[in-house]
């Protein structure tokens, strides 16, 4: 079915996060989503923070219509925030929106914090012969230089992901081969000896979704394994520690076998030129990447014919790099729930610290819940062009 977009404005010169050169998007999809969370706790230190979201609303793989995305919050019945477009900043240069709103002080619970939208979504295509000839930067450009860092989860400045890096491609990335290869390089080698041995979502009672099942890069290395979370945390810090900008994308999907929908965890590296490049480190693991070869097409990396049925949601775990994350990673953020407690929060069958109260988690007291949806509405007639950005 073909809709007609109406959300399309002229285009600004091209912006880093746009596809170019051998890297180029197909098959726009419309979305309707929905991102809900559903709390049922007040933090120990109250309501000190606001629910924060960091979206991607003007991304290279997915664009959020600015006329339709409505930030809402019940308590109990009643709706006491209702935000639209007007209420809004501007996306920042990687085309992220930080969405934030305070919740009620003394709340009916549960709190329901509701983010709806459409949005347009691609897969991508690469052409290999002309990006595996694409050279090393004098420099990275200033937009991208963030996604070289170290942070929570993705600890590319650790020892032991150097030496890594160092046992597979040696002390000088550029020396070894074009900045493709490389990375091709690397995320063969932590997918081929990584034993995925955990569901990627966690869990609380009554098989609630409570956010992403993460340990890390540097967890995942010592253990040799973990969730698909922890092997794309890794393949995102191998490529970092080789000076490859890389980041993780939390995106919506369909569950395998399911028609219920889930959050996934995927990831882009960035090539001049180019752009980011997405890729599924678990679906290459799976498909034996270990025995293939680096001038071979992978299907997966680069070329992700059915990436349009995916809602990109978040370049981040959670913002702020989970500082102010409610009980575990999962896209946004509010006040962390029990501060003298570990983090991720330990459900099921141990006791929290909630300010001077012992608290025995089980199934009677949920503390939050996520629950993420996604309708496609058929195939746009043309290929838009973001209506973030005004005309010339």
């Amino acid at each position: 079915m073909l809709i007609a977009v109406l959300w399309l404005t002229p285009d600004l010169q091209a912006q880093l996060i746009d596809p170019e050169g051998p890297l180029q998007r197909s098959d726009a999809r419309l979305h309707v989503f929905e991102f809900d969370v559903t709390l049922w706790q007040m933090p120990e230190e109250g309501d000190a923070h606001p629910f924060t979201m960091n979206l991607i609303v003007d991304g290279p793989w997915g664009m959020v219509d600015p006329d339709t995305l409505r930030l809402t919050v019940h308590a109990g019945n009643e709706l006491v925030v209702e935000q639209q477009r007007a209420d809004f900043a501007e996306p920042d240069a990687q085309g992220s929106l930080t969405l934030t709103t305070p919740l009620p002080k003394q709340p009916r619970w549960p709190v329901l914090v509701r983010v709806h939208g459409e949005a347009i979504t691609f897969s991508s295509t690469l052409n290999e012969s002309i990006a595996g000839r694409l050279p090393w930067p004098v420099a990275w450009p200033a937009e991208v230089r963030s996604a070289l860092e170290p942070e929570p989860l993705i600890e590319s400045d650790d020892a032991g992901i150097k030496a890594a890096v160092e046992a597979t491609i040696g002390p000088t990335p550029q020396a070894w081969g074009p900045p493709l290869a490389v990375a091709k390089r690397l995320i063969q080698a932590a997918c081929s000896n990584f034993n995925v041995d955990g569901q990627h979502l966690m869990y609380g009672p009554k098989k609630t979704v409570r956010g992403i099942n993460v340990r890390g890069a540097t967890a995942a290395l010592a253990a040799g394994g973990g969730s698909q979370a922890d092997l794309t945390c890794l393949c995102i810090a191998v490529l970092r520690a080789a000076g490859i900008p890389a980041r993780p994308v939390i995106s919506i999907a369909t569950k395998p076998g399911s028609r219920d929908d889930e959050l996934v965890v995927r990831a882009v590296f960035f090539l001049p030129e180019a752009g980011w490049i997405p890729f599924d480190a678990d679906q290459l693991r799976r498909r034996g990447v270990g025995s293939r070869k680096l001038t071979d097409v992978w299907r997966g990396l680069g070329d992700c014919p059915k990436l349009d049925d995916e809602v990109p949601l978040s370049w981040t775990f959670s913002p702020e790099q989970g500082a102010q994350a409610y009980e575990a990673w999962s896209c946004w953020s509010w006040t962390r729930l029990a501060p003298l407690s570990d983090f991720p929060l330990s459900v099921g069958t141990g006791r929290i610290r909630i300010g001077d109260r012992t608290v025995v988690t089980g199934q009677a007291n949920l503390h939050s819940q996520l629950l993420v949806r996604r309708w496609s509405r058929g195939r746009p007639e043309r290929l838009p062009r973001s209506p973030w950005r005004g005309g010339p």
